[in-house]
């Protein structure tokens, strides 16, 4: 692709919907044509911004060629960003490219309700039915779910000196963090905090499911609760957990840990699936809305209380519901983008 040679005004316009009809569909085969295109398109997509914000138009031409001038080593890399359960590539080049096209859009994005006194913060977004892997400066990578946003701060040159390394959630990542005894690894979510210890490890915080759940793949963690520990100041975690173990922290910052479990429906998504393990519909139900974009309604209550053993494997959303029918016995009606699920006769 000759990167020169495209008209970003017009990819802006097609990205955010505001091109004319006719001029939709040239651009849909024009991008549909080349898949670096749709790969960078996916990416720009993913900046979005949030129901009832103000309308704000961002200049491409001039974040790309920003872009150009910072070639030399850009601090983050958005390594790939798509809509599951399809992954996109997104090679080097075109990921930096995402990248500072994102963070131009930064004013788009609702940073949440945590602010920090020592720098500035860059957020990164999905929306619902897309994910994202981002790869820190410090070798850290992490893997945001939908429907998710992630903050950092915008001078990544703290990942590579001195000092706590401090990542904001709302929604939910999977991370495999560089461990550094001497620079501790936290993510900040409204329910608590979350240490590194060396490991790899899920942290789910949505903001529709009040508390968080954290999921440890490999190594251990520390969770505290917030505000985090201050420098100097005695470090007494609320729970420490290990490979195996899953905390769930309630508002009121108790948490209950199950251990010795067996993870890999817990991080399926990851891997483009969806796992569930007598799971409650009540709970199924919102992770299905993030994953393939639908809203889905429950007739009766106790619907709410029907567990779900499954793994999906990019099935489509009729397959999904379809099974649904069957193995919980209820009643599926599909409009659109809108779902709605009775008990079965």
């Amino acid at each position: 692709m000759d990167w020169n040679s495209i008209d970003w005004e017009r990819l802006d316009r097609y990205v955010a919907g505001r091109a004319s009809p006719d001029e939709m569909a040239a651009m849909a085969d024009w991008v549909n044509a080349d898949p670096e295109l749709r790969a960078l398109v996916a990416a720009m997509g993913a900046a979005g911004r949030p129901s009832g914000a103000e309308r704000r138009d961002w200049d491409v031409r001039s974040a790309w060629q920003r872009l150009r001038r910072r070639m030399s080593g850009p601090p983050l890399h958005l390594l790939s960003s798509s809509p599951p359960p399809v992954r996109v590539p997104v090679s080097r080049m075109l990921a930096a490219a995402a990248l500072l096209i994102l963070v131009a859009a930064g004013s788009l994005l609702v940073y949440g309700r945590w602010r920090t006194a020592a720098s500035e913060l860059r957020a990164f977004a999905t929306r619902r039915s897309q994910t994202a892997v981002l790869e820190l400066p410090d070798g850290s990578r992490l893997m945001l779910g939908p429907a998710s946003r992630l903050r950092l701060p915008a001078n990544g040159g703290v990942f590579r000196a001195s000092g706590t390394r401090d990542v904001y959630l709302e929604g939910e990542a999977y991370l495999e963090v560089k461990h550094d005894a001497a620079r501790p690894f936290r993510v900040h979510t409204a329910a608590g905090v979350v240490e590194d210890i060396g490991t790899e490890f899920l942290v789910s915080a949505y903001p529709d499911a009040p508390g968080m759940r954290v999921v440890v793949a490999t190594g251990m963690v520390a969770l505290y609760r917030p505000p985090p520990p201050t420098a100097g100041a005695a470090r007494r975690p609320l729970v420490t957990l290990a490979h195996g173990d899953v905390a769930q922290v309630v508002a009121s910052g108790v948490a209950t840990v199950t251990h010795d479990v067996d993870v890999t429906s817990y991080i399926a998504w990851t891997q483009g699936d969806l796992g569930f393990d007598g799971t409650r519909l009540g709970d199924v139900v919102p992770a299905l809305e993030r994953w393939y974009d639908v809203a889905i309604r429950l007739t009766d209550s106790s619907l709410a209380e029907r567990r779900l053993t499954a793994t999906f494997r990019r099935e489509s959303l009729s397959q999904v519901l379809e099974l649904l029918a069957l193995s919980l016995n209820v009643r599926v009606q599909r409009a659109g983008r809108t779902v709605v699920l009775a008990p079965g006769h």
